[in-house]
């Protein structure tokens, strides 16, 4: 008898967690357009930075950032526009805490705030920034696999180890490999939320 409540239990945590994710992931799909925004805008400055050898093309990274931030700014501003609609059409929304799954950039904005900070007073030298930054995407794939599966940890893991072993042995390649892997890293997580949020739909 107790064996069985036990299961029974057991069953229900597993069902009430399986919702979650479902939820997390229905919510975390709205940032898809972001990842692959800003991952193809990591993969063209590698590109740039792979190129400045031979050519000074550093106004053409300058000009992808600031389409990667226009393009950024109308995908939210389109979410709030949506979100506005959903809660109209639903009432009260099935939340999972998160509330607006925009709020889910706020951690990275503020952490890109602090690099970008850190780099214009002088306090960590341009070699070290693409380390920086490979380092803080790593840790924020590990924190939303966490909620929302193994691979976005495994994703996470293997562009530590890169940065790490980059930052290490590979400092002068650092802006090349890590923003080129990053970026890819970031569009192949947009892929994963595509293809889990078909399977929960």
């Amino acid at each position: 008898m107790q064996n069985t409540k036990q299961k029974d239990l057991n069953n229900t945590k597993h069902s009430d967690l399986a919702n979650k994710r479902r939820i997390w992931i229905g919510e975390a799909r709205a940032l898809i357009p972001l990842l692959f925004i800003w991952g193809a805008e990591w993969i063209f400055s590698a590109l740039v930075d792979f190129a400045i050898y031979w050519r000074d093309l550093d106004w053409l990274k300058q000009a992808a950032l600031l389409t990667a931030v226009i393009a950024s700014l109308i995908q939210l501003w389109s979410l709030r526009k949506d979100f506005r609609t959903g809660e109209e059409g639903r009432g009260l929304m099935d939340r999972s805490g998160w509330g607006h799954p925009a709020l889910l950039l706020l951690p990275g904005v503020m952490l890109i705030a602090a690099v970008a900070l850190l780099e214009a007073i002088g306090a960590i030298g341009p070699l070290f920034t693409p380390v920086l930054r490979a380092f803080i995407l790593a840790i924020g794939f590990v924190q939303i696999g966490l909620l929302l599966g193994r691979p976005l940890i495994y994703l996470g893991l293997w562009l530590f180890a890169l940065s790490a072993l980059m930052g290490i042995w590979y400092l002068g390649y650092s802006a090349v490999v890590l923003e080129g892997m990053g970026g890819i890293s970031l569009i192949v997580s947009g892929y994963m939320l595509r293809v889990w949020g078909r399977q929960h739909e």
